[in-house]
């Protein structure tokens, strides 16, 4: 009787647990289909420039965008009031969005060679400036932008669209667009340079006007293209210029070119010429950066507001200058971490009191913060130590310095004179396929003796 009972009581054990274990199945089963179906969106892009209040509303929630700052699917891009913010998405396509924007991204998939590639955005409100990417010169009816009046279509573009109170303007800088109104019996046309317009109103009713020009909209600086549009590319070439007369004024411009030695500087409201057309120290591809520079002996000078009468000025006390063509601002931003400059490989400069030896120039750049810090530069010339400090920013992909103050130093060791206040200006530029120089230019003067002075050009890694 005992190993029956023992056999009873086993079997009621297995069937006991047998039936615990299903309650606990079909207990979890019913709590796994009770749960909302979990998803995870997937990355769109990334933000490359932020300025103001720039946010995604994500999961109900608000994520502030900065730079590198990850956008999805799904996520709806706001821009605040005096804001600006440009993303780059994984198509590798560029969106520039102008303040008081919401941009929604419905739908946003791309793997190279896929066949589902797609892209869905909304404008909300506001304006945006896009290239488009892969999505958009693949299969064009994988690529859609809607609008509250109307929706775009694309054939491999560059187009700008800006919402206002009684309408919306639409323009297109290369390629072809299809818009369509949402509204029936409203307009349906194609924009490009091959089409009769590349500017069109479309009012709230559906209606669309071609335009022969731009609008003022898209010309006056209420919206901005992404940082790679050609224009950035084939931008004029910079310059920095130094006139000896006066060393310590910053002169920063644009050059006609960066092979000649004799190029025609337009800096500020002045347009300044080789008056005997002769140069020399007259050095190209400086470092293997496209990079010029130079000596005038004398130039002239001739304000707009005398062109195009020839009026001739010239200083007899010569003229500094370099030529460059800078960083793509892409490869500004595309740059991360802190980057010490440090390393003077080349330099053309001069001071009134004989050669010029031993240029130091060092600076940390931030490209995460946009901050630059620990600038110093020296000098020597004879009988004195020329010494300056100086910070300053990264913006938009551009670089500026600001001198901090500056003095000279009696370099005779008997000597016991203090130090002398001098004042002057140093700038710079990025230069090379990733920022990795910077080309400058300086000038620094005697406060209680102008005619004591130092000043040059330099390239820095």
């Amino acid at each position: 009787m005992s190993g029956i009972n023992l056999g009873t009581q086993w079997v009621r054990h297995r069937v006991a647990s047998f039936c615990y274990m299903l309650r606990y199945m079909i207990g979890s089963m019913i709590l796994l289909f009770s749960l909302p179906s979990l998803t995870y969106a997937a990355e769109a892009g990334k933000a490359l420039l932020t300025v103001g209040s720039v946010f995604s509303v994500r999961d109900a929630g608000k994520v502030a965008l900065k730079r590198r700052s990850p956008v999805f699917e799904k996520d709806e891009v706001h821009v605040g009031a005096g804001g600006r913010a440009q993303l780059r998405m994984i198509d590798s396509a560029l969106i520039s969005l102008q303040e008081n924007s919401v941009l929604q991204i419905k739908k946003y998939r791309y793997q190279q060679g896929g066949q589902s590639n797609s892209a869905f955005l909304e404008l909300l409100s506001g304006g945006l400036r896009t290239i488009t990417g892969a999505i958009g010169k693949g299969n064009k009816k994988a690529y859609e932008l809607r609008t509250p009046l109307a929706t775009i279509g694309i054939r491999g573009t560059d187009y700008e669209v800006e919402i206002v109170p009684n309408g919306m303007y639409v323009g297109v800088w290369s390629g072809v667009i299809h818009l369509r109104s949402l509204l029936r019996n409203g307009c349906s046309m194609e924009l490009g340079k091959s089409r009769p317009f590349s500017f069109v109103f479309i009012d709230r009713f559906g209606q669309c006007r071609g335009l022969d020009t731009a609008p003022d909209v898209f010309t006056s600086g209420h919206s901005y293209p992404p940082v790679i549009l050609p224009e950035f590319k084939s931008r004029p070439v910079n310059a920095f210029t130094v006139d000896q007369n006066r060393p310590a004024i910053k002169g920063a411009g644009s050059a006609s070119s960066l092979s000649s030695p004799t190029p025609t500087f337009v800096i500020g409201n002045r347009q300044l010429n080789n008056s005997n057309n002769s140069a020399s120290d007259f050095k190209q591809n400086i470092a293997g950066y496209p990079v010029s520079w130079g000596y005038w002996g004398s130039f002239s000078q001739s304000s707009f507001n005398d062109l195009p009468k020839s009026v001739s000025n010239s200083t007899g006390s010569g003229l500094l200058w370099t030529a460059y063509g800078a960083s793509s601002p892409e490869s500004v931003l595309a740059r991360s971490g802190t980057v010490q400059y440090n390393t003077v490989v080349d330099s053309l400069v001069s001071g009134s009191q004989g050669p010029v030896s031993n240029l130091a120039i060092q600076m940390d750049v931030n490209f995460d913060t946009g901050h630059v810090t620990n600038g110093a530069l020296s000098a020597n010339t004879p009988g004195d130590t020329w010494i300056g400090v100086f910070d300053g920013k990264v913006q938009n992909g551009d670089l500026s310095l600001q001198l901090n103050g500056a003095s000279v130093v009696d370099s005779n060791p008997t000597t016991a004179s203090p130090p002398r206040d001098a004042s002057g200006f140093i700038d710079g530029d990025f230069v090379g396929s990733q920022a990795q120089g910077v080309v400058g230019a300086f000038g620094l003067s005697e406060d209680n003796n102008n005619a004591n002075h130092v000043e040059g050009v330099f390239v820095v890694e």
